[in-house]
């Protein structure tokens, strides 16, 4: 793709693992990729570089997503970018509030490319995705013009940095789960399931779903919540 046609997108997400997979995603269809860790940092970016399409959380500490969104779409340098949602809450709410602040579509996390691919396509349309994507079918289990050491390559490296990052995370959850803190517990399964779909992780998605649901239940079971804990963790181990 020429230089002069390049799509930017800022991706503004608050999980490490997540805006790794996005941006390694984007540069491969050579797109131009911006990171932001939080809304107050996304919005700066969005207001400066006014990218072609954002990709935006919406569960972040300090400035959430709706939050952001509603900035970004009622400012005139930026209301007309496309924001394209992300949530590990798939609730008919979410997605309605989420429209009725500005957002084009609503992605429900685990991310994976055939999704991230669909969303390009309605945004920038299928003449933008037939010309990043090969037309050989020998290329279709990789079309993004990477060689296919490469690739094993970058995707190798991805899935041993969240085999890492979930380590640390579960290390993590297993203190607040000792100090019953709720607040972490939710962070933390929200970030899991959140990621762990995208690298074939899936039972580990569905482990922290329900320890995510656990916590949100009144009184909370925290003999369950250990069973579910371990559970988590000897999947780690596999």
């Amino acid at each position: 793709m020429p230089e002069t046609t390049r799509k930017s997108v800022l991706v503004i997400d608050d999980t490490k693992i997540v805006r790794r997979f996005a941006e390694d995603f984007f540069k491969r269809l050579n797109m131009s990729v911006t990171l932001a860790s939080d809304g107050y940092e996304g919005v700066q970016i969005a207001l400066s570089s006014r990218p072609d399409v954002i990709f935006l959380d919406l569960m972040m500490p300090r400035l959430d997503g709706f939050k952001t969104l509603q900035i970004i779409k009622s400012n005139n340098l930026t209301k007309d970018v496309p924001v394209i949602v992300m949530t590990g809450y798939s609730d008919r709410i979410n997605v309605i509030s989420a429209g009725k602040l500005g957002a084009t579509s609503v992605i429900t996390k685990p991310l994976s490319e055939e999704i991230l691919l669909k969303k390009l396509q309605q945004v920038f349309g299928k003449d933008f995705v037939r010309s990043i994507i090969p037309r050989d079918p020998k290329e279709k289990e990789n079309p993004f013009g990477v060689k296919e050491e490469e690739y094993s390559d970058v995707v190798r490296s991805m899935v041993e940095e969240f085999v890492k990052y979930f380590g640390e995370q579960v290390d993590e959850l297993e203190q607040a789960v000792h100090e019953k803190d709720v607040g972490t517990i939710r962070r933390i399964t929200h970030d899991i399931r959140g990621t762990g779909g995208s690298f074939g992780y899936d039972e580990a998605t569905t482990l922290a779903t329900r320890l995510n649901e656990s916590v949100h239940l009144s009184p909370v079971n925290w003999e369950g919540v250990e069973e579910l804990l371990v559970q988590l963790k000897n999947r780690l181990k596999k």
